[in-house]
């Protein structure tokens, strides 16, 4: 018995080493990597497809160099698309050491205009740069074989600039990220009216604010996945309670970068695995 008993074990362990491996075989060639890099309270994104390089918003001024640092350790040289989902600093103020850094071949902005001299000094280097600018109109952009980026937002003007950020469906065969800027409540019921949007990953909107992902939103976009770019102890009481709670009763899994630090998600367009600079318990 006791020999049967070990023979089990063993065989447990082997399986179990035999699943590990595979587990860590199982995106062998990504079509699509996505880093969703900890810039504190702030946003930062890097999508890679094929050669393709693309940054969504940079952090606050302060993080600018952090952004950069980690885009050079990833390889880039040049940025294909930059888009600025909308104008708070905390989203474009790393740009500037950005656009100083790197060749930028084309701007996808929000639109919107703010008097801050963060806004300020982001356009005059654009200007400066001759960079093509456009705001959205529902583009769609190929960023590699089987991977698109969709512009599905702003809906409409709004008031706010949140609720005007740029919202992104990032598609990659069957697997697709939904990235939201600081999207609001208004913002999201009019994208639950226009229907039909779906995705494993979600980039959770606002930092965790109470003012987005409602329960309707969630439903919608069914994600197996949120993640939150949020910083440690901000003043703000990002990720709110009533959010994680929602997100927890979607299903979905959630990473946060206060806690998990830099998150990074790979895709072979069937599975997708994610690791992250921090482990946790």
């Amino acid at each position: 018995m006791n020999r049967r008993r070990l023979m089990l074990g063993l065989l447990a362990l082997v399986l179990g080493i035999f699943l590990v491996a595979c587990q860590s075989r199982a995106i062998p060639q990504p079509i699509l990597t996505a880093h969703f890099i900890d810039v504190g309270q702030g946003d930062s994104i890097l999508l890679q497809a094929g050669k393709v390089n693309v940054l969504i918003d940079a952090g606050g001024r302060e993080m600018g160099e952090r952004v950069v640092a980690y885009l050079r350790a990833e390889g880039v040289q040049s940025i294909d698309l930059l888009i600025a989902t909308h104008p708070h600093a905390d989203h474009i103020g790393g740009l500037a050491a950005v656009l100083a850094s790197f060749p930028v071949r084309r701007i996808i902005d929000s639109g919107q205009v703010h008097t801050s001299q963060t806004f300020l000094n982001y356009l005059r280097l654009v200007d400066d740069k001759k960079i093509p600018f456009e705001t959205p109109s529902a583009q769609v952009v190929e960023l590699a074989a089987g991977v698109t980026l969709r512009v599905i937002g702003p809906r409409q003007a709004y008031d706010g600039l949140n609720d005007g950020s740029v919202v992104a469906l990032v598609t990659a065969e069957q697997v697709s990220l939904l990235l939201t800027g600081d999207m609001e409540e208004r913002a999201e019921r009019d994208l639950v009216a226009a229907g039909g949007i779906a995705a494993r990953i979600l980039k959770v909107g606002h930092h965790g604010s109470s003012t987005s992902s409602t329960r309707a939103f969630l439903q919608m976009v069914r994600p197996q996945v949120a993640i939150i770019s949020v910083g440690q102890g901000n003043p703000y009481g990002h990720p709110a309670e009533s959010v994680l709670a929602r997100l927890r009763e979607s299903g979905a899994d959630i990473y946060r970068t206060d806690v998990h630090g830099t998150v990074v998600l790979r895709t072979d367009g069937a599975k997708f695995s994610i690791k992250t600079q921090r482990r946790t318990r």
